[in-house]
């Protein structure tokens, strides 16, 4: 019994590490949009951005582009482009870049107000011109207001050349965009949510595509009059609660029919078997005189 305890309990530890490892990996969730990840190039200046739709929308930040309405991208293929600034917010530090191509691997967006302090997540970008650089940390802040307006704090590194680029959450979905930092501290970082992102970009009538269940609707704007439709669909909202209410209905029902259909079966066989007894013939034996008691040999007292 204690060597099947302890072997149960060597398994159990086992698995616990197992698992932790598996959660604590992030390179699943890195390698899903390192692809669409690209370095911004504008004179001097080094930032990073990220494609968000395949008809050729990216994203970065505003104070990379400063006033230049092209800037110079190398792709993560290292294929180098221009691209045109098509839309800046300089309140939002967001600004919208379009290539020259359509076709592109584009992200995943997830809603960034249902994030948990301490969540683990990861930023790409070019910091100091090393291009597809990556940085773990974990949220250390949900809503950080600095000068009136709301970030996400991280403690993943960020250095000049991360502005632009995406910070992603364990599954790779986009859920912040690097801005900011504090250089007199360290690993004290911070990032526009996703969802300031998917408003600017609504406005620019660009579609993401958005994890379901997750944050608001997914954007499904109108594309410039010379663009294609992106062919990223809306998803359906989810039919959770109606799936709920027939499993309910199920669990309930199943069971109550089986009992019906069991007591229906039983009473047949009753009534059957009765009917059976009724039917046959009782058979009658004679009658015989009782056996006399042979009491000769037994000795009997009276007292």
């Amino acid at each position: 019994m204690i060597e099947k305890a302890k072997f149960l309990g060597t398994v159990s530890l086992a698995m616990l590490v197992l698992t932790t490892g598996a959660a604590a990996d992030m390179s699943g969730a890195i390698e899903r949009v390192s692809d669409s990840v690209f370095t911004v190039k504008v004179g001097e200046r080094v930032g990073a951005g990220f494609i968000v739709s395949p008809t050729g929308y990216a994203l970065t930040s505003a104070h990379v582009v400063g006033d230049s309405t092209e800037v110079s991208l190398t792709l993560a293929d290292d294929s180098d482009l221009t691209a045109q600034v098509e839309k800046k917010d300089d309140a939002r530090d967001l600004a919208l870049l379009r290539l020259g191509q359509t076709n592109l691997p584009a992200v995943q967006f997830a809603g960034s107000a249902t994030l948990k302090q301490g969540a683990k997540v990861a930023a790409l970008g070019s910091p100091l011109g090393l291009e597809g650089s990556v940085t773990e940390g974990v949220i250390s802040a949900v809503k950080r207001e600095i000068d009136g307006k709301s970030y996400l704090q991280v403690d993943a590194a960020l250095n000049q050349g991360n502005s632009g680029g995406p910070v992603i959450d364990e599954r790779g979905r986009v859920v912040g965009i690097a801005t900011a930092v504090i250089k007199e501290a360290e690993n004290v970082g911070f990032a526009i949510p996703s969802d300031e992102a998917i408003g600017f970009l609504s406005e620019a009538q660009v579609a993401v595509n958005l994890a379901l269940g997750e944050g608001p609707e997914a954007v499904s704007g109108k594309p410039p009059a010379d663009e294609k439709k992106p062919s990223v669909p809306r998803p359906s909202p989810p039919t959770v609660p109606r799936v709920r209410v027939i499993s309910l209905l199920l669990l309930i029902g199943i069971p109550l029919i089986v009992s019906l259909v069991v007591s229906l079966v039983v009473s047949l066989l009753v009534v059957r078997s009765v009917r059976r007894r009724v039917q046959e013939p009782v058979s009658v034996l004679p009658q015989q005189p009782p056996e006399e008691e042979d009491l000769s040999d037994i000795d009997i007292t009276l007292q």
